[in-house]
């Protein structure tokens, strides 16, 4: 599992240090929205001890049904939908490859720039997460199977300083 999330975390261009996922799709197809319009060609940057550096670049092709194929430099395609939360917040529900169900990842978008919200698993309060179904794999890893829910959730979380950011050339 923190192979494929180390994947996901390339693919939308953020390191994430604390991983949230599902077996199931916690958002319907239904609450998808276009939040990167007609997609295109990417910058990803990546904050490296303090310092912003650039990263591999990415295209967004917008699909069916406000699903977008992020695609890397070696042309493979992850199928990403977004979800508006409260405080303007976005949950990025990414499809994971080989039948490994969802990761999530937050995000603020604002014009032509994408920015990651970190919000490490291991870092929330423990006892909220319990309350709300959160199951606690490891450090890394929490799963969302349970959650009634995602909305508020995700917008329930304790967020660190971005540490990724998509710019659109």
């Amino acid at each position: 599992m923190r192979r494929i999330m180390r994947v996901l975390a390339l693919t939308l261009g953020t390191l994430l240090s604390g991983c949230f996922a599902s077996d199931r799709p916690m958002f319907s197809p239904a609450s998808a929205i276009p939040a990167l319009g007609d997609g295109g060609r990417y910058a990803t940057f990546e904050v490296d001890e303090g310092k912003e550096k650039p990263s591999d670049p990415i295209v967004v092709r917008p699909g069916p049904a406000n699903v977008y194929d992020f695609i890397n430099e070696k042309d493979h395609a992850t199928p990403v939908t977004f979800h508006p939360v409260a405080g303007g917040l976005l949950v990025a529900q990414v499809r994971l490859e080989g039948g490994q169900g969802y990761g999530y990842v937050v995000a603020r978008v604002t014009g032509h720039e994408m920015v990651i919200m970190p919000a490490e698993c291991a870092r929330q309060d423990k006892a909220k997460m319990d309350a709300l179904g959160v199951v606690q794999v490891n450090q890394y890893e929490c799963r969302l199977d349970k959650v009634a829910d995602p909305s508020a959730f995700f917008a329930g979380l304790a967020f660190s300083q971005p540490v990724s950011r998509m710019v659109r050339q």
